[in-house]
């Protein structure tokens, strides 16, 4: 009996984590360590890089979600033109997960990152739905739930006193007790 889309990619994600030569581009990732970045990329903790305001924005992102007991661990963020023809040349072939066009991609540019979130309803990926826009990130591509892009000029912040998705936001103000009375 084949697996649903949701735990074939969780399954996925969990061979890729522990088998890190069956990542993608984990190969690249071992060459990519030994020449420098460009310049424009900053180093996530895991070793993927993002562009600089891009990082400092998950960076953000990334501190809310912890304080708040979820961990968000990047896959895949910048990728060279290189790692991302191979990527859809396995994708062609059959042999990987859909990949965009070398080109075509915001991974090329730094601005994509592939993120464990399990499935929707997954803890992380609802706090990634209900927060991530406060940081400029979304998610772009309808079949990929791992999939966020920053886009801080057209991802629009909630409305007060809601979540990313509409939802109301829990208040932040000390639970009330009762008072005792002293007379």
């Amino acid at each position: 009996m084949p697996f649903p889309p949701l735990r074939w990619s969780l399954f996925l994600a969990l061979v890729c984590l522990l088998v890190p030569g069956l990542a993608p581009g984990a190969q690249a990732k071992r060459k990519r360590a030994k020449t420098a970045a460009p310049k424009h990329l900053v180093a996530l903790p895991g070793g993927e890089s993002l562009r600089r305001d891009a990082a400092a924005s998950f960076q953000r992102m990334a501190t809310s979600a912890r304080a708040e007991g979820i961990w968000l661990w990047v896959t895949s963020g910048y990728r060279t033109r290189r790692e991302q023809r191979l990527l859809y040349e396995r994708y062609r072939k059959g042999l990987g997960p859909k990949a965009a066009r070398p080109g075509q991609s915001n991974h090329q540019r730094g601005l994509a990152v592939d993120v464990v979130v399990g499935d929707e309803e997954s803890p992380t990926y609802q706090w990634l739905a209900a927060n991530a826009c406060r940081h400029g990130f979304r998610r772009t591509v309808p079949s990929e739930p791992w999939h966020w892009e920053y886009r801080p000029r057209t991802t629009r912040a909630p409305a007060p006193g809601t979540d990313c998705t509409g939802q109301p936001q829990p208040s932040e103000e000390p639970p009330r007790t009762a008072s005792k009375d002293l007379s």
